[in-house]
């Protein structure tokens, strides 16, 4: 009798752990996504903001830029700036994107505990 209430016991402690695992990896889950998404919307804001900025100093510097070379060759120069600089970024896009990218949402899912496991 003492052997099945002590089995009856563990297996209550047993599923309530399972419950309080599940409820934790769902808050777990709904933090770390909601970190990710808030990051993903301020970068695609400050992207947009950030690209109205640089049109309306490309146009500025194209105008300025037009009084010495002309109005045609000014703004053919700042086409071919602007694709050499989208050239650059390409070609660095793996240092300056793909890799902080994958580090913050590395250290986003993997927690402190794993990393220290591993070492």
């Amino acid at each position: 009798m003492n052997y099945t209430d002590n089995l009856q016991s563990l297996w209550k402690e047993a599923k309530n752990y399972l419950q309080l695992q599940k409820q934790y990896l769902k808050l777990d889950t709904a933090e770390k996504l909601s970190v990710l998404l808030s990051a993903i919307a301020m970068v695609a804001v400050c992207l947009i903001l950030g690209m109205i900025a640089l049109s309306f100093f490309v146009m500025a510097f194209a105008m300025w830029l037009a009084n010495f070379v002309g109005g045609v060759w000014s703004f053919a120069i700042m086409g071919g700036a602007m694709l050499l600089i989208m050239a650059i970024v390409y070609f660095g896009r793996k240092r300056w994107i793909v890799q902080p990218l994958t580090r913050f949402v590395a250290g986003l899912f993997v927690s402190e505990d794993e990393e220290e496991d591993e070492q």
